[in-house]
């Protein structure tokens, strides 16, 4: 390896490192601002309250540029390990997708 491009990998580095932190810093912000405006929401439940498009009742304020939904979410979790148990390694096959990509680790 050349001088040059060891100097170039470590502000390489550096530079992500600075963008890591900055990142960290606006989402910080950015969730302190969410539970503001939760806070919000929550507080003028009265005056927030709507229904959405699939008829659930949702809070919403529309503001000047963008608007702020608080709606519920459904999530399902699949214990993979019971699925194992319950399907032959054939079937388990079938339903399972495995991704394989590139991970960089700077730290």
């Amino acid at each position: 390896m050349s001088m040059e491009a060891v100097k170039e990998m470590n502000e390489t580095m550096e530079q992500i490192q600075e963008w890591k932190r900055i990142k960290e810093e606006a989402e910080a912000n950015i969730t302190a601002l969410n539970m503001k405006a939760i806070k919000f929401l929550t507080e003028n439940e009265d005056e927030c309250k709507t229904t959405n498009q699939k008829g659930k009742e949702i809070l919403q304020y529309i503001g000047n540029i963008c608007k702020a939904t608080l709606s519920e979410m459904e999530r399902e979790t699949v214990d993979k390990a019971e699925v194992k148990k319950l399907l032959s390694a054939k079937d388990y096959q079938k339903v399972s997708k495995v991704s394989v990509y590139p991970v960089l680790r700077v730290s």
